[in-house]
């Protein structure tokens, strides 16, 4: 016989227990990012700034816990009965071992099923191989002419206009103006795509629009101008509203802008550059011209008296060849060095002028969690986490009490 009290029984406590299924629940790859839809019952408002609520269907329901870190970003108000999609991890409540719904995002069904038809339309294209790297075609060297698919009134064409007079007043731009949002924008767009990819003088085409909502950039998201670009024969680059702005059209294109004027930067080669790829070029040339003579002087017979006049050509030709090429290393590097002093005095007064100079003095700037400069004590609560910026690194810190100065 076994004596039971002889068995080493292993034990563990609730709190591990629930630990345990806590990591399982969060190491999931879809609960722990999921978007649910449903509707909201039972909403309670905490002084913490927290929502507590049951998120329900036809078929069931789950609580849901929206943290005050979050909710401080939610544009719209909530409230029982109403439809949303809730975009968080579903994880376990420790004290009484019940799971719920951690919430991220809250969005009204609307703007919610806008995020699920681009994510659908994302995932069919990512496996169709229409983000793949391998498919993306590299900026020419030399740009003579740029395309551009944009409206033709507002700041866009005005911005693009800026950088490439700046960079290189010689590039000439082929505007396709087209309404960049409504019901036609789409055709219109891809419609400029295509016949711009007819015009084969066109050496680079930029696609975009200024800033907007997700709604007004739906035109960027739509499958036939993506397939249009994926399809453009010429190198594309996207260019749709501000840098934090993002739409399947960057995945497509060949090259991101974060903004259009960007785009124009990306686009134009510099009157500098353009200098080395024509130095470069009269060298190839020169290099060409000699391999041509060498070759046509092997295959002379012993009648080399009848070309004498030819040799004296070639030797002229070549010294001046030298010549100019010499004149175009000078005047490059005399650019170069004009360039370098302005770059070096410009740089000069932009530190002068930069916030981030006085942190060298041991000062520190302090952000909300908004990014939002704190002036004051009364701009942040209790509880309130805030970044404190120095001149190499960044503390995060939670307010845990305020004291007013008395002026002095």
């Amino acid at each position: 016989m076994v004596n039971a009290l002889d068995t080493e029984i292993r034990t563990i406590t609730v709190k591990e227990l629930n630990d345990y299924v806590k990591s399982i629940l969060e190491n999931d790859q879809i609960i722990s990012n999921i978007w649910i839809r449903g509707e909201i019952s039972n909403l309670k408002h905490a002084m913490s700034g927290h929502y507590y609520f049951t998120l329900k269907d036809d078929e069931g329901s789950i609580s849901v816990a929206f943290f005050k870190t979050y909710a401080n970003n939610l544009s719209m108000k909530l409230k029982d009965g109403q439809e949303v999609l809730i975009k968080g991890k579903v994880s376990i409540y420790q004290k009484t071992g019940s799971y719920q719904l951690y919430a991220r995002t809250i969005e009204e069904m609307g703007i919610g099923n806008i995020h699920l038809q681009i994510e659908q339309l994302k995932q069919k294209l990512q496996k169709e191989g229409l983000f793949d790297n391998k498919f993306k075609k590299p900026l020419p060297e030399k740009v003579d002419r740029i395309g551009i698919v944009t409206s033709s009134k507002g700041a866009v064409i005005h911005d693009i206009q800026k950088v490439v007079n700046k960079r290189n007043p010689f590039v000439e731009l082929v505007i396709y103006p087209v309404t960049v949002q409504g019901e036609t924008a789409p055709e219109e767009i891809m419609r400029g795509i295509e016949v711009l990819n007819k015009y084969r003088e066109i050496d680079v085409i930029i696609v975009g629009r200024g800033g907007g909502s997700l709604e007004d950039l739906m035109a960027f998201n739509n499958e036939k101008v993506l397939r249009a670009i994926f399809s453009s024969q010429i190198p594309v680059i996207s260019a749709v509203g501000h840098e934090t702005d993002t739409t399947l059209c960057d995945y497509v294109a060949d090259v991101r802008g974060a903004t259009p004027s960007h785009a124009a930067e990306i686009a134009t080669i510099s009157i500098s550059d353009n200098f080395i790829w024509l130095r470069n070029r009269l060298s190839n040339d020169y290099k060409r011209l000699l391999r041509m003579v060498n070759e046509y002087y092997l295959n002379l017979d012993l009648k080399m008296e009848k070309f004498k006049t030819f040799s004296g050509k070639i030797d002229l030709l070549e010294k001046k060849i030298k010549s100019n090429i010499k004149e175009v290393e000078r005047n490059f590097m005399r650019l170069i060095e004009l360039n370098k002093r302005t770059l070096m005095h410009q740089g000069e007064k932009l530190n002068l002028l930069s916030p981030l100079a006085i942190l060298t003095k041991g000062f520190s700037i302090v952000y909300d969690k908004k990014n939002n400069i704190i002036k004051d004590s009364n701009d942040v609560s209790i509880g309130d986490i805030i970044d404190i910026r120095m001149i190499n690194s960044t503390l995060k810190c939670q307010v845990e009490g305020k004291e007013h100065s008395n002026g002095k």
